[in-house]
Order: structure tokens, then C-alpha cells, then sequence
């Protein structure tokens, strides 16, 4: 299990929470700063008696899980940069400035360097701008790749996704150092990439939960926070095992590749994105899962008749992961259940942003089953479980709700 970090609305309780913490051995530097909140990252597993006692005590205060060894401290770079700028002669006052517009934090995805970015610490920001330019410094980010990350061979910025973006597709991905793309990208590539296109571009790799995932980081994103989410699949539903799973938002395969590794017969995945459907074959073939795993790179409204196309199908779980909301995809995953199962129990997996007022109240889970009750009023419903996943926005949560479908006289 992962460690926790603490998210802190009202400040005032930010110095006795640090304080606790420190009296326990468990502050980890340094608070940062998200969405209007203080993040109080510790060094406590989040079933450590001690994290609840925090959340009872103050109030409106969230814990969240962090994955120790996928976040890396600048520390290491902040060391580099100094040694670096000193040598090339920048002063002491300079120096100190751009230290504290130095990214604190970054990822590594083999074989991008990606550092995260904000309006105040960022490689972007207009003081390291300045100094970047400098003839002197012109190979800085090749550098310190060599001194800090001799198996990486590219650095970027991890720009915001744009949210009223279908695709989900990184725009504002910044390259500081290596070309992720070779030559430039016209509306032809985004949209029907040749396998010359797949090949211009840099493919990043990263293993979680001994799962081989891919994706080209120009042209599709990547959720480090789903890790725990994906854990839960793995670990909550031998049922899959022999099985058959639909993925309706399947991108990459966050988790596409989780059912397969779950055991599934089969996994019927449907994708918008040709870049995210090449990732996705790549994450299959580097797998190489028993289960069998069929791709339809297209709009999911033609799910009930593709999977007309085979025999004896035996629906076990539904995945349902657009966000911000995946209630488009409601009616078909009914009709998938009606038509394509002949299990009497199928679970949706429905992914949502959602406030947390909603989900404190109980409203997200009750107005969720009465949805699918207006659209199918036949079945049985039952909200199995609700998963808070990551934080998306200040008080609002990236959540799973597991509701199960019981179809009567099957």
C-alpha cells in the first residue's frame, strides 16, 4: 500500500498537523501548494491508525494515497542546477531566484524526464527563460541528463489536459530537451496516424502492478494516480478470471490490461484515439496475457452490434471510464447487459468527477442507481462500492462507483 499525503483547506490547522507529524517521524518535505489546498505528504501508510486520528480531528481534511517510488523531489536537480549555474558564472542573487521557480517535483516514464509544472515553479517560468537562452547554458537539460539520468534521453514539462477535449489528448506538452516528435504533426496524424507517424514519435513505457503499459506522450496522456484503482481490480474480483469484460473508454488500457492480467477470456475494448489504440496493442503484445483482447478503434454506440459478432459471451464486468462523466455510456452498457450476457450479475465500473459534497451526501451513488433504473427498469441495482481514486479539482474527487446488475429469471 502506498503512503499518505494530507490535503489541508483551512491553513490554520497546517502548522499543529505538521507539528503531529514530525513528533511521529513522519513529515515529509516540503507542503506544497494544489488547487487552493496544502498538500502535507507523510510517511504513514494509509491504514496507519495515526492518519485517521488526523482526519478526526480536523475538519474538511482529506487523505489521499502517493506511490513512494513514481515521485522524485528535485533535490537531486536542484544540487545539479546550482553546481551548473555557479560554474557559468551566475551570482549568488540570480541563483536563488531561479531556485525558487525550480519545479519541485517529476516523473520519470523511460525515456522522458518529466518534470511537473505550475505558475511559479516551472523551467518555463521567465527567469529560467532568461537564464536558458544564455550561450553558456544552451546544454543544460543534456547535461543533467547525463549526471542524474544516463538511461533517459528526453525532458519535458507536464503541461494541463484540456478538458473539454473528447480524446483527452496532451496539447500542451512542452519538450525541453529531445524531440518527442520527429518533424511536425498536421490534423492527418493526430487523427489517422500511418505507422510511419507511430514511428516518428517517442513511445514512453512505464510497469505498474508488473503491467507493461505504453503511449506517445505527444499525443495521449497518462494517469499515474489510476495505479490504485487498477490495484483494486487486481485484487477485489476473481470473478473475472474466465470471464468476458467491455471497456468502453478503453484509451491506453489502464484497464484493459488489469482485466487481462485478472485473468479475463476476453476483453472487448473501444477507443476513439488511434494513437491510444497503438499504445494499447503495444501494452497487449508486450504482455502477453492468455486472454484474448479485440480493439475497435471507434465510438463505442456500435458496442451491441460488434459484440454480436461472437459466440457465447459470458459480460462479467463493464468498465465505464470517461471523464468527467461517463453517463453517456449508461444506456449502452444496459444493452450490453440485456443482449450480450448471459450472466445474471454484471458489475458496471462507473468513473465520474464528482464534488465532495455529493459524495459525503450519498446524492452521486442514489441519483447514479436511479439512472440506470429510469433506463432499464427491469433490472435489479445495487451500489456495491464507492472508490475515491485522486483529486481533480479543489473538492472535487475522480471516483469508481461499482454497481451491480442483477437481471431477474437469467
Amino acid at each position: 500500500m502506498g503512503k499518505a499525503e494530507i490535503l489541508v483547506a483551512d491553513t490554520s490547522y497546517l502548522k499543529l498537523i505538521k507539528t503531529f507529524l514530525e513528533a511521529n517521524r513522519a513529515f515529509v518535505k516540503p507542503i506544497r501548494s494544489e488547487h487552493g489546498r496544502k498538500v502535507v505528504r507523510t510517511a504513514l501508510d494509509m491504514s496507519d491508525m495515526r492518519v485517521q486520528e488526523i482526519l478526526e480531528t480536523y475538519k474538511g481534511v482529506e487523505a489521499r494515497e502517493y506511490t513512494v517510488q513514481e515521485q522524485h523531489t528535485s533535490d537531486r536537480v536542484s544540487q545539479f542546477a546550482d553546481k551548473h549555474l555557479t560554474k557559468n558564472g551566475v551570482d549568488a542573487a540570480e541563483r536563488a531566484e531561479l531556485t525558487a521557480h525550480l519545479p519541485l517535483r517529476y516523473t520519470l516514464y523511460h525515456p522522458v524526464v518529466l518534470f511537473n509544472n505550475s505558475a511559479e515553479r516551472s523551467f518555463l517560468h521567465a527567469s529560467w527563460q532568461n537564464v536558458l537562452q544564455r550561450p553558456e547554458n544552451s546544454q543544460f537539460f543534456q547535461l543533467m541528463l547525463q549526471e542524474l539520468f544516463p538511461h533517459y534521453t528526453h525532458v519535458a514539462t507536464n503541461m494541463p489536459i484540456v478538458e473539454h477535449d473528447i480524446m483527452r489528448r496532451p496539447f500542451h506538452l512542452v519538450p525541453l530537451e529531445g524531440s518527442l516528435f520527429e518533424g511536425e504533426a498536421c490534423e492527418q496524424t493526430w487523427d489517422e496516424p500511418t505507422s510511419r507517424d507511430f514511428a516518428r514519435s517517442v513511445w514512453c513505457h512505464v510497469v505498474q502492478n508488473g503491467i507493461h503499459q505504453f503511449w506517445s506522450p505527444v499525443f495521449t496522456m497518462f494517469s499515474r494516480g489510476n495505479i490504485k484503482e487498477k490495484k483494486r481490480i487486481l485484487d477485489t474480483y476473481p470473478d473475472i478470471e474466465g470471464r468476458d469484460v467491455v471497456d468502453l473508454y478503453a484509451g491506453i488500457g489502464y484497464f484493459t490490461l488489469s482485466y487481462l492480467k485478472a485473468g479475463a477470456r476476453r476483453v472487448f475494448c473501444f477507443e476513439l484515439n488511434p494513437w491510444s489504440t497503438e499504445g494499447l496493442r503495444r501494452g497487449i503484445a508486450s504482455n502477453n496475457f492468455r486472454g484474448e483482447c479485440y480493439v475497435f478503434q471507434e465510438s463505442n454506440v456500435n458496442c451491441v452490434a460488434r459484440l454480436a459478432q461472437f459466440q457465447d459471451l459470458e459480460v462479467r464486468h463493464i468498465n465505464l471510464g470517461l471523464l468527467p462523466s461517463s453517463v453517456q455510456g449508461y444506456p449502452l452498457a444496459l444493452s450490453i447487459v440485456r443482449d450480450w450476457s448471459s450472466l445474471p450479475l454484471t458489475t458496471l465500473h462507473i468513473h465520474e468527477n464528482v464534488h465532495v459534497d455529493s459524495l459525503t451526501s450519498g446524492q452521486f451513488t442514489e441519483q447514479t442507481v436511479n439512472r440506470l433504473q429510469e433506463i432499464e427498469p427491469l433490472f435489479q441495482y445495487s451500489a456495491q462500492h464507492l472508490e475515491k481514486i485522486k483529486t481533480f479539482a479543489p473538492d472535487v474527487w475522480h471516483v469508481c462507483l461499482d454497481v451491480e446488475v442483477h437481471v431477474p429469471d437469467r
